[in-house]
């Protein structure tokens, strides 16, 4: 470098000119200053379903100009108040990539919420979860094209979509919304939009006017930006005197240098360690053909892993490393593990020891082992323990979907026989949830319950009969006085509350009976009377559908669906189905039912103690 460009560091350095490198910076174009609005100008949100007032329209006041003589003996007015307010962070355009022909939620979505509170829920939402039901409806959500409602808020609405849908894994989703999204002189959406980018490998939105902040911005982050935007378009020169201020200041990057050298010249130097690597590494090792290492997948977050459990160019066992951090967060589904954990060479003499090490295992290492050890068990009833002690792992971690998923293909492949009835609800159960409701039937003659529950994942004429009777039963069962003691009670309310909330034709007794049974209260884990007051109220407001979509996945996420009292369940269904959301309600229900396990009858007290 020439003495005289090394002479310029520190002017530039002290400048920091928010301009484009060789440009000189323009002063900002005079804009007309929005009034300053309060609470009092955003529509009310009314609990009782009325629709919101319009907001106020401001008026200016009439003034008298000091420079006017229509009136020289007029009084000047006394001086106004002037009220200072926040007008927090602004919206751009409505953005999402699902409308309501495509499966959105509707452009009003938050049209009657307060924009605070659609913020804190949205901060809080369950899309990184392995629950199908939850994850599909929250990702429904975060897609919808929706305006964003009146009121004040710290971070734009879209900035937390965007941020979300990292969090989840849905890299690509992330990266396509970003690319659509757009908030006026807002840091932090600009940094969360480029990660977003960078991060789905969008090269042609890296280095384009959806990244301008980088020609301005003096941080680290935006200043390798512009390095390498600079040189990938081929101006030598800019790029050079931007990278020469990063070492000036003492942020030289090494492993940052030979990526962007890599990706620029198709090289496939390893970059070496990195000590803290951003979204802007990811995207370079994408642009090199490079996999995504194992330690810098582990210091990222979700969608770092992805990206490594997808690269096939990595190791098995970094590829398995990466999605045993991310298991929980459903970013990988059952099918992508399973096709991982098939690629795995396991010692036998792990295989042998499955049963043991699998207790102490991580809990996709431990579904692996079990699943391999399955696959080459010739006996049936050892292949059975293995296969249930799996799922019954993931039943205790509170992850029974995801171990369904993994598990289904052993499952189907075992006969019911007398000698495994005691799994066989399990099983039954396992099969449900993996989607597979006719390989479920096999395992369901010893439950009526479980038979209802296959007659509503797939109705079947043949069966028709048979679930007919067994409501008709359960009914009666449900309303006999005195009660019998039944342990299947709650689940049969259950079945039958959620049958006829979807639809499902019901004989005449069971209909009759039906309302009066989803109104009882069982036993088991509910929301709070407050939060359901709320969701009912949100709920019956068009403009607050999404304020009561979150609150119920917040709700039947932190309370679980496997402990939750039936009548709340079938709540929850029915105002999914009252919301237009018959798939969702389906979902929902279904999930439910396979999942629920009713609490034990209380013990009998003895009857000297009860005398």
């Amino acid at each position: 470098m020439t003495g005289s460009r090394l002479r310029l560091i520190p002017f530039l350095l002290a400048l920091l000119v928010p301009a484009a490198w060789g440009q000189t910076a323009a002063p900002p174009p005079e804009k007309d200053v929005p009034p300053v609005l309060t609470e009092d100008d955003y529509p009310p949100v009314a609990d009782d379903g009325d629709a919101p007032s319009p907001p106020r329209a401001a008026t200016a006041a009439p003034q008298v100009l000091s420079g006017s003589t229509d009136n020289p003996d007029a009084v000047p007015p006394a001086p106004q108040s002037v009220e200072v307010g926040t007008l927090g962070t602004t919206e751009g355009p409505p953005a999402g990539l699902l409308d309501s022909p495509n499966g959105g939620l509707g452009e009003s979505l938050w049209s009657g919420s307060k924009r605070a509170a659609v913020v804190d829920l949205l901060s809080r939402i369950p899309l990184a979860t392995p629950d199908p039901a939850i994850r599909a409806l929250a990702k429904r959500i975060v897609l919808t094209k929706a305006a964003a409602p009146f009121g004040q808020s710290k971070r734009a609405l879209v900035t937390l979509r965007i941020e979300k849908l990292l969090d989840a894994g849905l890299i690509d989703e992330a990266g396509a919304l970003a690319a659509q999204a757009s908030v006026p002189d807002d840091a932090d959406f600009m940094r969360v939009q480029a990660d977003a980018l960078l991060t789905a490998n969008r090269a042609a939105d890296v280095c384009g006017n959806l990244t301008a902040t980088r020609l301005t911005a003096g941080e680290l982050f935006w200043l390798q930006l512009r390095t390498y935007c600079a040189a990938a378009g081929g101006d030598e020169a800019t790029a050079e005197l931007t990278h020469e201020v990063l070492e000036a200041q003492g942020n030289s990057d090494k492993a940052f240098d030979t990526l962007a050298d890599d990706a620029l010249t198709h090289k496939n130097t390893p970059p070496g360690p990195i000590a803290h690597p951003t979204a802007m590494h990811l995207f370079l090792f994408q642009q090199a053909g490079l996999p995504i290492p194992g330690d810098v997948a582990a210091a990222m977050g979700t969608a770092a892993n992805v990206l490594a459990v997808r690269d096939a160019r990595d190791t098995a066992q970094t590829r398995f490393a990466a999605a045993e951090r991310i298991v929980r967060t459903g970013a990988v589904s059952a099918v992508e593990l399973r096709k991982l954990s098939d690629a795995q060479d396991i010692p036998l003499t792990h295989v042998a020891n499955a049963l043991t090490e699998a207790q102490s295992a991580p809990f996709f290492a431990g579904q692996v082992l079990l699943h391999r050890a399955a696959q080459i068990e010739p006996r049936p009833d050892a292949k059975v323990q293995l296969v249930a002690e799996a799922l019954s792992l993931g039943d205790r971690a509170g992850l029974l979907p995801l171990a369904a998923g993994l598990q289904s293909d052993i499952v189907a492949s075992i006969k019911p026989t007398a000698a495994n009835r005691a799994v066989a609800d399990l099983f039954a159960r396992a099969l449900l949830l993996a989607g597979r409701p006719d390989v479920a039937a096999r395992w369901t003659n010893s439950s009526d319950v479980l038979r209802t529950v296959v007659d509503l994942a797939a109705p079947d004429p043949s069966r028709d009969a048979q679930a007919q009777a067994a409501y008709s039963a359960f009914a009666t069962a449900l309303v006999k006085n005195p009660p019998d003691a039944d342990p299947e009670k709650p689940a049969k309310a259950l079945v039958l509350g959620v049958a006829d909330v979807l639809g499902r034709p019901l004989p005449p007794d069971a209909k009759a009976q039906s309302q009066g049974i989803e109104a009882t209260r069982w036993d088991g884990k509910r929301p709070d009377p407050d939060t359901m007051r709320r969701i009912e109220a949100a709920s019956l407001h068009p403009g607050r559908r999404g304020e009561a979509l979150l609150l119920i996945l917040e709700t039947v996420y932190s309370v679980g669906l496997r402990d939750m009292a039936p009548d709340a369940t079938i709540e929850f269904v029915r105002l999914l189905a009252g919301m237009g959301l018959p798939d969702a309600a389906r979902d929902l229900g279904l999930e439910a039912l396979a999942l629920y396990v009713a609490p034990p009858l209380p013990a009998p007290v003895p009857a000297a103690a009860a005398r």
